[in-house]
């Protein structure tokens, strides 16, 4: 009867111990799963970061391209105009005086 109950005794410290050890075992696990999920979110976070950047980039550097076309093109029409108001100028002198004189 003795031999039962040590065996008994043994088995059940051999179970706690099993028992802890997998409680230990599953903390473990849990904390490094943990640890992967946040890397893995950063790593994503900086990768959506990263192309955010770039698309902004690309974006400003055609906005910037668009911006420059459209400044040449109205300088060169400010210019023509210009050029149109100076050829024009002695004629428009002429009609006001003629008509400063007509009247």
């Amino acid at each position: 009867m003795e031999s039962v109950l040590r065996s008994i005794k043994s088995a059940q410290a051999e179970a706690d111990a099993l028992v802890q050890s997998a409680r230990e075992d599953a903390s473990r696990v849990v904390t490094e799963a943990r640890r992967a999920s946040t890397e893995i979110v950063n790593s994503a976070t900086e990768a959506a970061q990263s192309d955010a950047r770039a698309t902004i980039d690309a974006a400003r550097a055609t906005a910037q391209k668009e911006a420059d076309a459209v400044r040449v093109s109205g300088t060169a029409a400010a210019e023509q105009l210009a050029a149109s108001a100076a050829e024009r100028l002695p004629s428009a002198v002429d009609l006001l005086l003629s008509s400063i004189q007509d009247a």
